[in-house]
């Protein structure tokens, strides 16, 4: 875990792992929460990722060549964690010639549950291409007009802060963000670490949301599942989010999203945010 920066930026401590199991701990520090020390999202879907990812590569014989990564991962919110340590526990529900399918409970350090996550790991030979390049990598990645006040705060957030997330655009039910490339939030392979997509992803949903209601400090809001699937590693380059709102049902906003290579145009991830939020009558 040492060789991983993202990983030692969040302060995780590897407790246990092998084949089958995995123990990683968080302790709290105000660079991963929201205001009010609330832990970030992005955090537990983090702790989901790696614990997976432990179990995943521990149970196959590493060579040359092979690749590992983490190709699927959906995320349910159960409870918040407010300046307490986490731990995430990952245990192997089945594996196969590359798949692994592995479960993954986070829990505060005095055992109330966080999160749960499903994650689907492969260890196998490079393949596969892009069929299509979408987005025109010669597009600007400037700001698109005037941001609303809520972008700011969002990006304001210390582990959003943390890893440079930006808004670019945040207006009717849609969201574009930008994450510079940084060497701390890479992985073990140098490649963007897929705990900081799943930030991504999870933010840049949330802000479509927010475009749809006016700003109110009592608005309550959070996030009760993620879905993030990872198709292409992101290698020294910034990525784009783009989130739409495709449906509003009363608290909750649902949001599909994508995430692109600033430089390159490739297809980096998708992901799907059931965002609520909570506007006083």
């Amino acid at each position: 875990m040492m060789q991983d920066p993202y990983a030692g930026a969040l302060g995780m401590a590897v407790e246990s792992v092998d084949a089958e199991r995995a123990t990683v701990r968080v302790p709290f520090q105000s660079g991963n929460s929201n205001p009010g020390g609330a832990l970030h999202g992005g955090v537990a879907a983090s702790v989901v990722d790696i614990a997976a990812a432990l179990v995943g590569r521990a149970g196959v014989q590493d060579r040359p060549g092979i690749e590992h990564g983490v190709v699927d991962l959906a995320v349910t919110y159960l409870a918040a964690a407010i300046n307490e340590d986490i731990v995430g526990e990952a245990r192997l529900l089945r594996r196969g010639k590359e798949l692994a399918f592995v479960e993954v409970d986070v829990r505060t350090g005095a055992g109330k549950a966080i999160a749960r996550g499903l994650v689907t790991h492969r260890s196998g030979e490079p393949g596969g291409s892009d069929r299509q390049l979408i987005r025109d990598p010669e597009a600007s990645l400037e700001p698109d007009g005037e941001l609303p006040p809520f972008a700011r705060i969002f990006t304001a957030a210390p582990f959003i802060a943390r890893l440079g997330i930006e808004a670019r655009h945040a207006a009717d039910g849609a969201a574009l963000t930008l994450l510079p490339w940084r060497d701390a939030n890479a992985d073990r392979d140098g490649a963007l670490h897929g705990g900081a997509v799943a930030a991504l992803i999870d933010t840049t949903g949330a802000m479509a949301s927010w475009s749809l209601v006016p700003l109110d400090p009592r608005n309550k809001a959070s996030t009760p599942a993620l879905h993030v699937t990872h198709h292409t590693p992101a290698h020294g380059e910034p990525v784009l989010a783009e989130a739409t709102t495709l449906r509003r049902n009363d608290e909750l906003f649902a949001n599909e999203v994508t995430v692109r290579g600033g430089d390159s145009g490739r297809l980096i991830a998708t992901g799907t945010v059931l965002y609520r939020i909570v506007v006083p009558a």
